[in-house]
């Protein structure tokens, strides 16, 4: 037989078989790989080296490559489970080469264990669709909330009309029809609140958010968030307002985006502000401008401060307290989408200040690095 030195330091198991499939040579690292000694492995059929469901299939294939023996690579070669001696299976990968010595006919085989590169191919395929089935989702929520829009603002419409045709008719309209009218109308915006924030969810997670710049008074769009919670005593949950907003706050802003984070962050401090006042101020300097919202509640623990920021986080019980836990997140975005930042100053029991910071204008796009 052919001296096969050189194989003993290939990396791959090489097994050599003749045409009737006994091993006639096996090197080192096919030992080491299926844990039999080379004594045990020549003179066996090839066979012995794979599970038992797949020996006859084997036969099969092996006569016909006997019949038309092309050389198969690696990268193109036979994948199936393999055996050790101890009856561990494997995930191994076999290229096969024709080799014919003095007249006679072998067919030599590379044998290379791909159990982690299988493991690894199947989490990333996991993962695919793992990201496609939550892209689907997102698309999903983005269609019903563009589709649940249209009649709940409708709806906020036909109420705002009755109100106030109810006002205008006081002495024809009972009290408690007023109030349920204000109840309602309450509720509705929630509603809507509840719609845009799964919009918006989805856009962010698609990567939509797109921002409508315009010059914004920020003074002034605040005076207009508060007005709705200072005309309905249910929406400020008892809490007296306060606006202090002396002088114009102008700048390049998407007054739709930021007038969303200000209801956030109101719609926040009524909801944990335990009815006492709340003060909201608007300043700023050549560069930005400021707005802080400030409640006197309940407080957010420091080692919840940063987590509240994040998608659907809280940080008091949801049995307590209603909604998504997706208002800070969306808001948070809106803001950097700005080229601004938002902070938090809380302690239990101590209240929260939400300072929302933004550049008058648009932050210059970042060069390009010469080539």
């Amino acid at each position: 037989m052919t001296d096969f030195t050189l194989l003993e330091f290939v990396p791959d198991a090489i097994v050599i078989a003749d045409q009737n499939g006994c091993i006639v040579y096996a090197n080192r690292m096919t030992t080491q790989l299926f844990g039999y000694e080379t004594s045990e492995l020549v003179g066996q059929t090839v066979e012995m080296l794979l599970p038992a469901r797949f020996r006859e299939s084997h036969q099969r294939h092996r006569a016909d490559y006997d019949h038309a023996p092309v050389p198969r690579p690696m990268g193109l070669g036979l994948n199936l489970w393999a055996l050790r001696k101890g009856g561990d299976e494997f995930a191994a990968e076999i290229s096969l080469s024709p080799l014919t010595i003095d007249s006679a006919h072998y067919a030599v085989a590379a044998i290379r264990d791909v159990t982690e590169r299988k493991r690894v191919e199947e989490k990333a395929l996991l993962y695919r669709k793992a990201q496609e089935e939550i892209r689907s989702r997102d698309e999903f929520i983005s269609i019903a909330s563009h589709e649940l829009r249209t009649p709940v603002a409708a709806f906020q419409l036909q109420l705002q009309l009755l109100r106030r045709m109810a006002q205008r008719s006081k002495e024809d309209v009972p009290p408690m029809v007023s109030d349920r009218l204000a109840v309602l109308e309450r509720q509705t915006r929630r509603v809507a609140l509840l719609v845009a924030e799964l919009l918006d969810l989805s856009r962010l997670r698609l990567g939509r958010l797109e921002l409508k710049r315009e010059s914004v008074d920020l003074s002034e769009l605040a005076r207009e968030v508060v007005s709705p919670f200072q005309e309905d005593r249910g929406a400020n949950g008892g809490s007296t307002i306060e606006v202090v907003a002396p002088e114009p706050a102008t700048g390049s802003f998407d007054r739709v985006r930021l007038e969303q984070v200000l209801t956030n962050l109101l719609a926040n401090a009524v909801k944990f502000g335990e009815g006492k006042p709340i003060h909201i101020r608007v300043e700023g300097d050549r560069d930005t401008v400021r707005c802080s919202v400030a409640d006197n509640g309940i407080g957010v623990a420091l080692a919840d401060q940063e987590r509240i920021f994040s998608r659907f986080e809280r940080a008091v019980p949801t049995q307590h307290f209603g909604g998504l836990g997706l208002g800070l997140y969306i808001a948070s975005r809106i803001v950097e989408a700005h080229g601004g930042s938002i902070r938090l100053k809380s302690a239990p029991g101590a209240g929260s200040s939400f300072t929302v910071e933004l550049p008058r204008e648009p932050p210059a796009p970042a060069r390009a690095d010469p080539p």
